[in-house]
């Protein structure tokens, strides 16, 4: 069976699993460990997994392959957090935790369906400057960079958007 990027409901298996997958990729993406595991039980915990399923502005899209999962991401669609972003109507891809390139397709292209669907005008990425694989990727599917500031994160982050086309 071929893998599909769906709207996932955050139950404590899934919250588990993402918890975990979040801790192995952020300590083996940033610099030191130590800091990829802070960041990872700082903002995709358990705890905070379950506070974003009660969040209508926050939703989780995830890559399956049958019964499996292997990658999901975030959307944020809350309108005060983009606000500071020039778009009628952007939505953001918050995090992205991906075993592969084409799995970040899977979820983005899925995200920008669901964007359309929406009528956002914008699709927006953040990202770790030092996530290669996730920018190359994003660039090579017309996703530019944009100047952005935010003071949320000692480690450098930058942005990726995507016009959507209505």
């Amino acid at each position: 069976m071929s893998k599909k990027a769906q709207f996932v409901v955050i139950i404590m298996e899934t919250a588990s699993w993402m918890e975990s997958q979040a801790q192995k990729f952020y300590a083996a993406l940033f610099p030191s460990v130590e800091e990829g595991e802070r960041f990872a039980a700082k903002n995709l915990s358990i705890s905070e997994l379950f506070k974003v399923q009660n969040d209508f502005n926050i939703e989780v899209l995830m890559v399956y392959e049958n019964e499996n999962p292997s990658s999901f991401l975030h959307l944020n669609s809350f309108r005060i957090f983009n606000e500071k972003i020039k778009a009628e109507k952007p939505i953001c891809v918050e995090y992205i935790i991906y075993s592969n390139p084409k799995e970040i397709l899977l979820l983005t292209d899925r995200a920008e369906v669901i964007a359309k669907q929406r009528k956002n005008d914008l699709i927006w990425v953040k990202l770790f400057e030092f996530d290669v694989v996730l920018k190359e990727t994003l660039e090579s599917n017309g996703y530019e960079k944009f100047d952005f500031e935010e003071n949320e994160t000692t480690s450098k982050q930058i942005y990726l958007k995507k016009a959507i086309p209505n």
